[in-house]
């Protein structure tokens, strides 16, 4: 992993800095309203409000290049990189699980479950991820292999918290 990782992701210029006019301007639209907050201006002027800009890109190609690894490895790796001591390498790391579905276990039945919740059904648990770590031998996959990869008992209505 690079060095600079959590500069590569993280440093990017914001959006929506410039949408709402001055709020000294005081243009509303009711000509009678004399004062007006900076949040109800910005609310009132601005289509759609600031945001955070990350380029997660670098992350998922560094995962991709990973697969079919031990994720002990590679999630060692990235913390090898991106340790504990700055508040910007923690986030970086929080997204980690944005892109990768972890703490997949097996549940009474033989059924996959992730967060109490049985694998196989199009819940939260897909949003956006693109790699699984497989609970059988701990090694990072793609999302797309999931479904082969689901034993028997992820295909009846059964399983999950009770």
């Amino acid at each position: 992993m690079r060095a600079d990782m959590f500069k590569v992701v993280v440093e990017r210029p914001r959006w929506g800095a410039g949408h709402a006019p001055s709020p000294k301007l005081k243009r509303t639209p009711d000509p009678n309203i004399q004062y007006i907050g900076l949040k109800r201006h910005a609310y009132i002027a601005a289509p759609y409000s600031k945001s955070l800009n990350e380029n997660l890109a670098p992350l998922v190609r560094f995962l991709r290049s990973r697969r079919g690894r031990p994720w002990d490895s590679v999630f060692s790796e990235i913390c090898a990189t991106l340790d504990t001591g700055s508040t910007i390498k923690m986030h970086v790391r929080s997204h980690i699980e944005d892109y990768v579905l972890t703490r997949i276990s097996v549940g009474r039945r033989g059924e996959w479950m992730h967060e109490g919740e049985v694998l196989g059904r199009e819940d939260r648990w897909r949003r956006r991820r693109a790699f699984f770590v497989d609970p059988r031998d701990g090694i990072l996959k793609d999302i797309k292999g999931l479904a082969q990869c689901l034993p028997a008992a992820n295909c009846g209505g059964k399983g999950g918290a009770l």
